[in-house]
């Protein structure tokens, strides 16, 4: 019954699937909505501000998508196809806000609770709290945000930010360091690893764009729109600000001087990130003995080409040539933790979180708007009316282009099935690579691989001690469970 907690709820937006979109306010009247600064006070919530208590997040980018019809079946593109040339009616109809979260940070507990929330984007919009609401109200009031962070996190965070962030890197790494069997490529081969070949797997089956795809009966954004996120995400993105782990976190308010120590992402994140800069330092000074050696490196100034031409890799903000080995190594750095780290952290706790539908559904059926007024009432409607269902959802989920939905029994178990395959565990873990590395890198390697076990030991004495504590563990950073690319 933790799913139901304010605690479990809110420990998701630090250590759950999606931990890379909370925010600390520094102004909540610049950052966040009039309605919640009304609610609460300017004052009480710039004290909390002034504390580095006060966090948020905001879906602002679901505001601007169509709640339904959006999706594209049963019709190809579900355009003038319906009465009076509107869109086709949705057989199966699916519905998403857009909402705002506040929460604040108990440092003695190193512990986020839930402040209040805002679904909706309307200047008279309700502000609910657990205090204002019925026990069951407020359920699925939570239930319908963690819906929406499902849909950003599954979309954006996980396939955008890591999958496809990473493709044109390796394109680009292919047609150039590959190529010429340049010593950079003993580095970045193991970072590209399979990559390509899921990313192929996932625009036919899971993210396909066509009739019966799997995106539009699993999701509530569906297909048609899920595209829409990523281009906006894509819009705003600089490689070093956005994939750069110090820079991102800064993005969002945890610059160095606020220090929130249950922030487990964070606080493990930034030990795999400086050993892997350690690791990217180490191998450019073996490669190369002076920046005038990268300088004059036709192969590697090729590789800045392929991968920031527009009409190539077009990867903004990534360099446009290499003066120095200090760059290398932070490109370095950057690429082997977007596909180590932030990868694995955004994947992994994917059946933990979605195994469970009630705690974690990438679609509901219902909004706010028929739930029953009596909250006696509410927890019933809730499980028939409002999360997925197998008895409704079995027959158009066995029609969806996934992989291995079309198997035999129940098609919503086969589901569960597929996020479970997803999180297998990786043969090709950032702590054995030893072998990869026995003609160039040895000794970086070697001291990589020791701080790397530094890492697992206090990351694993910490979990023993959360767990006497009946506490979760955080392990999907440890070096041990880190894959070296996107490989699953």
């Amino acid at each position: 019954d933790n799913w139901e907690k304010d605690s479990a709820f809110a420990r998701q937006f630090f250590c759950g699937t999606n931990p890379v979109m909370i925010e600390v306010a520094k102004d909540p009247e610049k950052q966040l909505s009039k309605n919640l600064v009304n609610y609460f006070g300017k004052g009480k919530l710039q004290e909390l501000a002034d504390k580095n208590q006060l966090l948020f997040v905001s879906y602002d980018d679901l505001a601007d998508l169509k709640v339904n019809p959006h999706q594209m079946f049963p019709l190809p593109q579900n355009n003038a196809s319906g009465p009076d040339d509107g869109p086709a009616p949705q057989v199966h109809p699916k519905y998403f806000y857009a909402p705002i979260v506040l929460f604040t940070y108990d440092y003695d507990n190193d512990e986020l609770d839930v402040l209040g929330i805002q679904l909706e984007r309307t200047d008279d919009a309700r502000v609910y709290t657990k205090n204002t609401c019925g026990e069951n109200e407020w359920l699925v009031v939570k239930c319908q945000v963690t819906a929406a962070d499902s849909n950003m996190h599954e979309w954006v965070s996980h396939l955008g930010n890591t999958h496809l962030t990473m493709e044109p890197h390796i394109i680009a790494i292919y047609n150039t360091l590959r190529q010429a069997k340049h010593p950079l490529y003993t580095f970045l081969k193991q970072n590209c690893r399979d990559t390509l070949l899921l990313n192929w797997a996932a625009r036919r089956t899971l993210a396909s764009y066509g009739p019966k795809s799997f995106g539009d009966y699993q999701s509530s954004v569906g297909v048609g729109q899920f595209m829409q996120l990523i281009g906006k995400m894509w819009s705003r993105y600089s490689f070093f600000e956005k994939s750069g782990l110090p820079n991102e976190l800064a993005s969002r308010g945890f610059t160095e001087d606020v220090q929130i120590p249950g922030y487990l992402y964070r606080e493990d994140g930034m030990k795999l990130w400086n050993a892997i800069g350690g690791f990217a330092t180490d191998f450019v000074d073996e490669v190369f003995d002076s920046d005038e050696a990268v300088a004059s490196d036709t192969v590697v100034q090729e590789w800045a080409r392929e991968t920031t031409d527009p009409e190539k890799g077009a990867v903004n903000g990534f360099p446009t040539s290499f003066e120095d080995k200090e760059t290398v190594a932070n490109v370095l750095q950057t690429l082997m933790w977007m596909s180590s780290g932030l990868h694995a952290a955004v994947n992994f706790p994917q059946y933990n979180e979605y195994g469970y539908v009630p705690h974690k559904s990438l679609h509901l059926r219902a909004d706010l708007s028929t739930m029953p007024k009596d909250d006696a009432e509410i927890r019933d409607w809730m499980f028939e009316n409002m999360f997925p269902h197998i008895r409704t959802d079995d027959d158009w989920l066995k029609e969806s282009s996934a992989l291995g939905l079309t198997a035999s029994g129940p098609a919503a178990i086969a589901s569960l099935q597929t996020v479970r395959l997803l999180t297998l565990p990786s043969k090709n873990c950032i702590d054995n690579l030893s072998e990869k590395f026995e003609d160039v890198g040895t000794e970086a390697y070697d001291k990589f691989l020791k701080n790397l076990n530094v890492i697992s030991e206090e990351i694993e004495a910490r979990n023993d001690e959360a767990e006497k504590a009946n506490k979760a563990p955080y392990n999907y950073l440890n070096p041990s469970n880190v894959p070296a690319s996107i490989d699953i």
